[in-house]
């Protein structure tokens, strides 16, 4: 978790015993990919060594939490979260998974705006 979420599955337990898991990593991770090949991508090719990370730093920043049959998600991404010059692309997920259905009831996924950091002098 210190450089963003790894993965996320969700188990659900009975009788001490894993009776179902959900991975529900991949599906978020097909928003924030889509984005930064589309959009950050096309406009900057030459980035294309660099990557976003997930960011878990804000302490304010709840990414999951349970509420009844669901699982609220605030995932959010940059690619440079070391203040490093250059392009600069970030988006943000808040979505709603339906643990019973095994899918998104809701997702709002809002991009960034890409900008160029400056180096310092």
């Amino acid at each position: 978790m210190k450089w963003g979420n790894e993965d996320l599955v969700v188990y659900e337990l009975a009788n001490d015993k894993v009776t179902r898991e959900e991975k529900i990593w991949p599906d978020v991770v097909k928003f924030f990919d889509r984005d930064w090949k589309t959009r950050f991508l096309k406009k900057y090719p030459k980035e294309a060594s660099d990557h976003y990370t997930f960011r878990a730093d804000d302490p304010n920043l709840k990414n999951f939490e349970f509420k009844g049959d669901t699982l609220l998600l605030d995932i959010q991404a940059e690619n440079k979260l070391n203040l490093a010059p250059g392009p600069i692309w970030s988006a943000e997920l808040e979505a709603i998974w339906n643990l019973k259905s095994g899918r998104f009831d809701k997702v709002d996924f809002k991009p960034g705006e890409i900008s160029v950091r400056k180096p310092e002098n």
